[in-house]
């Protein structure tokens, strides 16, 4: 009796909490100021500003869920992380009514957090750990990551985070676009946190150095053979670093088309759709060493192998000016991992048919 009473007041409290929700979104949202510093906005009136945006979008996305919290089946886990989000919204709400933009940005991350835990536990996916939740109930805070879109970050190059990953196709691999300015050197992991206490085990290493851009192949199971929660960034080097990042995540779907030719710098990832087996050639400038990855798409017959069933090594060179060439089987995911500033160029050369394979199409043909 205690159990069901309990479930029902934690129902009824959760939908009180959406009606503040829906209430908040039709409400104007706080007056900027009216300070103007050489005819603009002061930079806290901007933050401000971006905060409103991002605040409203995060109540249109809970009021658009499809999770039932009074379904008969739902768990505990997932009606906790439910009611922490819609909490945690209506705090940012009125850090917001006080200006308080550290508190705006804290409660943002917090229910962002469990928006991915609730997700993640929908999808069957390894449910993130909220490190940040974690840490501060031990009077240890962790810094929260700038967010003013889902899927999108920033943050400063001084510091470390670990993000949990909001994977854009749940269940699928996904493109990870960093942005980085500033000295140093920052290194953009994604790692796997088995337990609160426990030391991230590291699924995917990328590094960025000084100012660029790259494209990252965000792994999960089967191309790794681990399914990772959360992105680890962290300033790499002995000096401080400066400046800061921005990271992006991208259905693989955004993957950059391959057809016969394709100039790039730095890492990214692309797509050939053509089925017909082909020569991959890469032209690389570059003084570190780069590689080159292949997972086959195509549809083989039965009882035929493929060894990039998972992302492989199809190409790799250690430095300079190099032209190397490699057979593929066709449509698949291509990624290019070279460090800034590698320029390079990817061709597509239809196979040459063999001789006995040229014979015997010629012995079909009668000619």
């Amino acid at each position: 009796m205690e159990v069901v009473l309990g479930y029902v007041l934690g129902v009824a409290s959760v939908l009180l909490i959406l009606l503040v929700v829906r209430t908040r979104r039709t409400a104007s949202p706080p007056q900027l100021s009216a300070v103007v510093r050489d005819g603009r906005e002061s930079e806290r009136d901007r933050t401000l500003a971006e905060l409103v945006e991002v605040v409203t979008e995060l109540g249109e996305e809970i009021a658009q869920l499809t999770f039932d919290p009074a379904a008969p089946d739902v768990r505990p886990e997932s009606l906790a992380d439910y009611r922490r989000a819609l909490d945690s919204y209506g705090k940012a709400g009125d850090a917001l009514d006080g200006r308080d933009l550290d508190r705006v940005r804290q409660q943002l991350a917090c229910a962002r957090n469990a928006l991915v835990r609730l997700d993640a536990r929908a999808h069957g996916l390894p449910v993130p750990i909220d490190v940040s939740r974690a840490a501060r109930d031990r009077g240890r805070p962790i810094p929260y990551p700038f967010q003013t879109k889902r899927f999108s970050y920033s943050g400063s190059n001084e510091r470390s985070y670990l993000i949990p990953i909001d994977w854009p196709e749940p269940g699928r691999a996904a493109i990870t676009e960093v942005t980085r300015n500033g000295t140093g050197l920052t290194d953009f992991n994604s790692v796997l946190v088995p337990a609160e206490e426990a030391k991230p085990n590291t699924v995917g290493f990328h590094q960025l150095q000084g100012n660029g851009r790259a494209r990252f192949h965000l792994a999960t199971v089967p191309d790794s053979h681990h399914a990772p929660t959360h992105l680890q960034i962290v300033p790499s080097g002995l000096q401080p670093d400066t400046g800061s990042w921005t990271v992006r995540l991208h259905p693989l779907s955004e993957a950059v088309e391959l057809l016969r030719e394709y100039q790039g710098t730095g890492s990214e990832v692309l797509v050939h759709r053509s089925n017909a087996p082909a020569v991959l050639g890469i032209h690389i400038d570059t003084s570190r060493s780069w590689e080159v990855e292949y997972r086959c798409l195509r549809k083989h017959r039965r009882g035929e192998r493929c060894m990039f069933s998972r992302l492989g090594t199809l190409i790799y060179g250690s430095s300079d000016a190099s032209l190397r060439s490699a057979r593929f089987c066709g449509h698949g995911l291509i990624t290019v991992t070279a460090a800034q500033p590698a320029r390079w160029s990817l061709t597509v050369t239809p196979e040459r048919p063999t001789g006995s394979a040229l014979s015997g199409l010629r012995q079909r043909l009668g000619i």
